[in-house]
């Protein structure tokens, strides 16, 4: 039996797919029915009040599946993000009354990451993290980038670390928005303006190729405060059939990421016939043509002249990719 214990649904972020994805997949799901509708109040990734309530009512949740003899033996608990503050519980209230069951999470960034907005914590939070990692028999990562950072940082087996890739599937995006409509002149920048998502690099392009058009693409509900040059456009609170809209007409995709283990909104740059330039850095060199990456932000203008398209393998391969990661926890 298969214990889900998902993110918060956050518009802003993809985890809305990715329980919808799973969910088929998992036998219970640990999801308080109170705290549905999540929506960040605080900053554009993370409302950590918001977050604590809600993992502490997942606790409470798995607490009673024990208490009513619902774990036994032989169960496995997937995480959707293994930072889950209470997640060696499940192991004390297992190991004390000799169930036997298994934890398998995902890692998106953290300790390892040094771009992570975790990295301003104090040192507890490397211990702190390295119990979570510990605690799990398995941890998915979203590329072998990624991977080696985990391994290396806090010393783990590499058996242990999986690159499969996060939960996404191709499919949901054509569900959501079916049709590839004709590309407009424009180059879409779906990343949040922070520094680690290479914010002053965005600006210096930006300035660099003042005779285009820029567009940055935001779920968040508010206006960004940050005054933009005059060829940069954002546009904010869209659902994610609007998002694919801008997607779908773009003829050109910019990342300036300082920090990337997946690249959600790369794959749907590739599956909608983008013309992509992204630094030759983070999990893009393994998931990118060499035509399509750049070590120089001067390079950006050479890369979209030539309007080389991508190779969509990167997208096949990484679609629907839940059932090679159940396979690993059956």
């Amino acid at each position: 039996m298969i214990h889900y214990i998902p993110i918060e649904n956050i518009e802003q972020r993809y985890t809305k797919l990715m329980n919808e994805i799973v969910y088929p997949y998992v036998d219970n799901i640990y999801y308080p029915n109170e705290l549905i509708e999540v929506e960040i109040k605080k900053g554009e990734f993370l409302d950590i009040e918001r977050t604590i309530q809600f993992k502490a009512k997942q606790i409470e949740m798995i607490s009673i599946a024990f208490q009513e003899g619902k774990v036994k033996t032989g169960d496995w608990f997937l995480f959707g993000d293994i930072f889950f503050p209470g997640i060696e519980s499940i192991k004390y209230m297992a190991e004390l009354q000799n169930i036997e069951i298994k934890i398998a999470g995902f890692n998106y960034a953290g300790r390892s990451d040094k771009y992570d907005f975790v990295r301003k914590l104090n040192i507890w939070a490397d211990y702190a993290e390295k119990s979570y990692h510990e605690v799990c028999d398995l941890i998915f990562v979203g590329s072998e980038f990624h991977k080696n950072n985990v391994v290396q940082y806090f010393n783990l087996p590499e058996n242990k670390v999986i690159s499969t890739g996060y939960v996404w599937d191709k499919n949901l995006a054509i569900k959501l928005f079916p049709t590839k409509l004709p590309k407009e002149d424009y180059i879409i920048f779906p990343h949040r303006i922070s520094v680690e998502k290479g914010m002053n690099d965005f600006f210096s392009i930006a300035e660099l190729m003042s005779d285009k058009k820029f567009i940055i693409t935001s779920s968040s509900k508010n206006k960004s405060d940050i005054t933009l040059p005059k060829n940069v456009e954002y546009v904010y609170n869209l659902t994610k059939a609007e998002y694919y809209g801008y997607m779908s007409k773009a003829k050109y995709y910019l990342s300036t990421a300082y920090q990337e283990t997946f690249g959600y909104t790369l794959r749907e740059a590739l599956m909608y016939d983008c013309v992509i330039a992204a630094p030759n850095r983070l999990c893009y060199t393994e998931m990118l043509d060499k035509e399509n990456l750049y070590d120089a932000i001067e390079e950006v203008p050479l890369i979209f002249e030539k309007e080389n398209i991508a190779s969509i393998d990167i997208v096949n391969k990484y679609s629907n990719n839940i059932v090679d990661i159940i396979k690993y926890i059956k």
